[in-house]
């Protein structure tokens, strides 16, 4: 995906077994989805509760944030049990939404950390893909910030 291309539409199952359609946010909502690798290993448990902590900011921004990776919505509803998680993991099981977005698997199986804004329109504002999970949540507000002023 390119800065400007439209966030392709989807429909993926969260981890309470609910279905998360981005057309009832599209034009209403930034969106700011976080693929991450896997659940309970350091790294993404790091960046899954920063993202929980500093979702108020996201709020006031009228942004939501979701979590998405392959792993089965169970695997989802333990982890976001475990650490309070206030915002949806959706299941890409198939790997549909990751390819849609040019999103290449590391070895073909783990998807990696990336992150994509889309603004209110639907077009994205930001791409973010580096290992360090903090620069994400930094740099998906400042691109929401942006777009704001503009």
């Amino acid at each position: 995906m390119q800065i400007g291309d439209h966030i392709p539409s989807f429909s993926l199952e969260d981890s309470k077994g609910n279905w998360f359609n981005s057309d009832e946010y599209l034009y209403k909502k930034y969106f700011v989805l976080f693929f991450y690798p896997m659940d309970f290993t350091p790294g993404c448990t790091k960046e899954a509760c920063s993202f929980r902590d500093i979702k108020k900011e996201f709020d006031q921004l009228d942004a939501i944030i979701v979590g998405i990776n392959g792993q089965s919505t169970s695997s989802h509803e333990k982890f976001s049990k475990k650490h309070d998680l206030n915002y949806p993991l959706l299941s890409d099981k198939k790997g549909i939404l990751t390819k849609r977005l040019g999103i290449k698997k590391t070895f073909g199986l783990i998807t990696p950390r990336e992150t994509f804004v889309f603004n209110k329109e639907g077009k994205l504002i930001k791409h973010i893909a580096s290992n360090r999970a903090d620069l994400h949540i930094e740099d998906a507000l400042e691109a929401i910030k942006k777009d704001q002023e503009n």
